[in-house]
């Protein structure tokens, strides 16, 4: 197995991946860019001293590094290569990494990173509205750790590419004036990110991505690829 990022510095949360991962190539995408969520957050504790009562690094970090677990298991990717499908739509990956987590036995902060960070939050309005295939319900970040980690991960997709405040906005122009207005409270409390020095760090890995990817034979008849690389929708 090739090396990958951090895999050692986060052997627990590498592990977990592992575990889930069907491939090397599905692995290295959401392992990776789980690893650019983290250091996008930690650059936001950093840029406004946030507190370590409310934002303990620690558990930031976990919740950053395991938010995008459930991927594993829904469809979306099945034009990386020994990517199966699963019959779960992406949508559903919140729902499906809560599970894993819970029966991975990590702490409820963690888990419920993972079950609300979709989008700006998911209200059963949304639900109702854009005919999403979840059970009824809010699913919406509340707590520090929750919010702090879901305004990170609008940054980067797994297309894979980072995204600009005014790329992410375009993106939730979709889903009607609220989710922007939630969208520029998050900027508000949180401010930019600074990402220059992320995007240095991992610009010879979207680089690499990129390429072999682009070697897959069956790459061009993926059914519409949205930006994050899936064929769902991009919730």
């Amino acid at each position: 197995m090739k090396n990958f990022i951090n895999q050692d510095a986060y052997l627990t949360e590498f592990n977990v991946h592992k575990k889930y991962a069907s491939s090397e190539l599905i692995l290295d995408l959401v392992w990776t860019h789980c690893n650019i969520i983290a250091d996008i957050a930690l650059n936001l504790i950093q840029k406004n001293n946030l507190s370590n009562a409310e934002y303990h690094p620690g558990v930031v970090v976990q919740a950053a590094l395991l938010h995008d677990i459930g991927v594993y298991v829904c469809d979306g990717y099945e034009w990386l290569t020994n990517q199966p499908p699963f019959n779960k739509p992406y949508v559903q990956h919140t729902l499906a990494g809560a599970w894993i987590l819970k029966e991975e036995g990590f702490s409820a902060d963690v888990i419920q990173v993972a079950h609300v960070h979709a989008g700006v939050g998911i209200t059963n309005d949304d639900i109702n509205k854009f005919g999403l295939q979840l059970p009824d319900g809010d699913y919406v970040p509340t707590t520090p750790v929750q919010r702090l980690v879901t305004y990170s991960a609008k940054f980067h997709s797994k297309a894979p590419k980072f995204k600009t405040v005014e790329e992410i906005e375009e993106s939730l122009k979709r889903y009607g004036d609220e989710k922007n207005k939630i969208f520029r409270e998050f900027v508000s409390e949180y401010g930019h990110p600074d990402l220059d020095s992320i995007i240095k760090k991992y610009d010879t890995w979207h680089q690499a991505f990129a390429y072999e990817t682009g070697q897959l034979t069956n790459i061009t008849t993926a059914p519409n690829l949205n930006s994050a690389g899936i064929a769902t929708h991009p919730f």
